[in-house]
């Protein structure tokens, strides 16, 4: 009857450390600095904010963005479709030829 009650202490104390060590693991130990995205994050929304701010009308604006002309992005288009296309390479041919 007497060695149930250190085994019953040691159980314990065993069952305690494994919820301490448990805690521990859930917690948000942040043990890397934080990456160029963390950092980064939220600054388009403060950046949007702010041109709302200087200009709250740019949104009733209906002239189009400057990018590329018509030409220039249905060619980039068609380029960018062919990546997709999926050409099969032609096979090199080795010849030998007689002197």
């Amino acid at each position: 009857m007497t060695t149930w009650k250190p085994r019953r202490q040691v159980s314990k104390i065993i069952l305690c450390l494994a919820g301490v060590l448990w805690l521990a693991g859930c917690g948000n130990w942040n043990w890397y600095p934080p990456s160029a995205l963390d950092q980064d994050y939220g600054n388009s929304v403060h950046n949007n904010l702010a041109q709302s701010v200087l200009n709250p009308r740019a949104g009733l604006d209906a002239s189009p963005a400057a990018g590329l002309g018509p030409t220039a992005g249905q060619n980039t288009m068609d380029r960018y479709n062919k990546t997709f296309t999926g050409e099969e390479k032609k096979p090199y041919e080795f010849k030998v030829t007689a002197q």
